[in-house]
């Protein structure tokens, strides 16, 4: 993961959602929920609180890419 600027990581939204969820990640499909699981979350958000999260913003192929980089790790 190269040219990140937070945490190490390509933006504040994706740092979150890899605090959050990371650990919990086993394969690709556990990312797949996981985006799901947020926007469902999001959608049912009203007024200001659902301004505050960008969910567009969120760098998904950098999570996958980590959850790979974090399987091989472990094999």
């Amino acid at each position: 993961m190269t040219n990140n600027t937070y945490n190490g990581w390509k933006n504040r939204e994706t740092w979150l959602v890899n605090v959050w969820y990371g650990e919990s990640w086993s394969c690709e499909a556990d990312i797949d929920y996981t985006y799901d699981h947020i926007e469902e979350m999001v959608n049912g958000l009203e007024g200001f609180i659902k301004d505050l999260i960008n969910i567009d913003a969120i760098d998904w192929d950098e999570l996958r890419e980590h959850a790979q980089d974090l399987e091989e790790l472990d094999a």
